[in-house]
């Protein structure tokens, strides 16, 4: 039996002085966590995000469980804060698990860290493969490997791919925060019910043509539901569940699904969905699917400009734009919508454009008693993207990964740190420009109540 820590990467070197978001249980981890833990392996799962542990902290605590293997994910935000972490003097021979969407192509950059612990780097389901690199009993050979660094891609050709994932199994006591208490007052817990996405944003690591080799998998309705049911006798004061997928409403046949699948409970609920997603849907439809608990839906809308929208791939008619999300405002649902500012050569005309659909936006909810509210960040180019490369070339002195750091100024400007990074300015307009208009959409709504209770 090994000692496993399984870990939710720290975001920030200190303690957050500004933490202010809904953390989210690390399903992923908790998937990876509970198979461990059925081989008989001593399993503790340490959420740094969650506890607002900054890296020294999270140091001590490591020292104090005095693990085997180390499982833990990175983001291409904290890549600087793992790396000193994995490269840390344990005076202990560790082996490293190490995730996370962006190793797809940050492996080779892990390769180079300085330590003799081996590190193994897995990129797609880990639930699998982690009991076996335990165990040491992997069955086939890594992707690529360099001395005592290996990488695995788990793609749908490998043996540790999960061909259904409605085989899950989620020991949920390993989550700190769930169920959690939101700010608005209702109970909440998290589902997981499908992987990947099929859009293709030049900006996102999730991007379908990044990830041809893994296809896009969903949950049946079936064991939707079974999933509920668990929470619901697990957690009796739970009535709000937030759905955790890239894209839970994807088009027409899945409002269908969660129709079918909602209508089995009494739940409020939350999840992504896409502007697209109600190409073709009815007034009729959105109107049941609000009766079914649907109280907010996290939308990407991004921008507001033409231009920069067909060249990050996104719905570029700001007309259909505004016509499905009043359809959503219509029928009684609440809508976050995502804005980001700043892409490659993006201009203060682009920016008006944005902080125009947003305002829209805004008066349309009220139009329609309900709430429209806003999450706005600066650009940041995430390894591997699209537009990642696109700004390498561009510069091409990097021959590392661009570094990306806490954007402190825009933090305290609008008065969050949590989701506040950047590596630079790569707009057509001066840095202060870019975070004026940050500030202003940021600040066009308020959180209200809507309904739950």
């Amino acid at each position: 039996m090994a000692k496993i820590l399984v870990i939710n990467s720290p975001l920030f070197r200190d303690r957050n002085p500004l933490y202010d978001e809904d953390s989210l249980p690390p399903i992923g981890l908790g998937l990876i966590a509970t198979a461990l833990e059925e081989r008989q392996h001593e399993v503790i799962l340490i959420d740094a995000v969650a506890g607002n542990i900054p890296l020294l902290d999270l140091i001590k605590l490591t020292k104090e469980f005095d693990p085997d293997f180390i499982a833990i994910n990175v983001f291409t935000t904290n890549l600087i804060l793992v790396r000193e972490y994995v490269e840390y003097d344990f005076s202990k021979n560790i082996i490293f698990i190490i995730g996370g969407l962006s190793t797809r192509t940050l492996y080779e950059s892990i390769f180079q860290w300085d330590t003799e612990n081996e590190i193994n780097v897995v990129c797609g389901d880990g639930e699998l493969i982690t009991p076996d690199i335990v165990e040491y009993r992997v069955k086939e050979a890594p992707t690529a490997k360099v001395r005592n660094k290996k990488y695995y891609n788990i793609n749908s050709d490998s043996e540790y791919y999960c061909q259904t994932i409605d085989n899950s199994r989620l020991n949920r006591a390993f989550f700190q925060n769930e169920p959690k208490k939101h700010p608005l007052g209702f109970i909440e817990a998290n589902i997981v019910t499908s992987r990947g996405c099929i859009y293709n944003c030049s900006f996102c690591a999730a991007a379908r043509s990044l990830n041809r080799d893994i296809p896009v998998r969903e949950m049946s309705e079936h064991c939707i539901i079974r999933d509920l049911s668990e929470i619901k006798e697990l957690y009796p004061t739970v009535n709000s569940i937030r759905v955790l997928d890239d894209l839970f409403l994807k088009n027409a046949s899945t409002i269908k699904k969660a129709i079918t699948v909602f209508s089995e409970f009494n739940y409020k609920w939350r999840s992504m969905a896409h502007v697209m997603t109600f190409k073709n849907v009815s007034n009729e439809e959105l109107m049941t699917l609000k009766h079914t608990g649907c109280a907010e839906l996290f939308i990407g809308i991004e921008s507001g400009s033409p231009s920069v929208l067909r060249r990050i791939h996104k719905t570029h008619d700001v007309e259909i734009i505004k016509k499905n999300l009043s359809a959503v405002f219509e029928a009684g649902i609440a809508i976050k919508g995502y804005f980001i500012y700043g892409f490659p050569g993006e201009t203060k005309a682009d920016f008006n454009k944005t902080l125009e659909l947003a305002t829209f936006l805004k008066e349309k909810s009220m139009e329609c008693n309900t709430s429209f509210r806003t999450s706005v960040f600066q650009f940041r180019p995430y390894h591997g993207t699209e537009l990642y490369h696109e700004i390498v070339n561009t510069y091409n002195q990097f021959t590392q990964p661009l570094p990306i750091e806490a954007n402190s100024d825009l933090s305290y400007l609008v008065g969050r740190l949590q989701f506040n990074f950047h590596s630079g300015n790569y707009s057509a307009e001066p840095v202060e420009v870019v975070h004026d208009y940050i500030y202003k959409t940021a600040n066009l709504t308020k959180i209200e109540q809507w309904g739950l209770s």
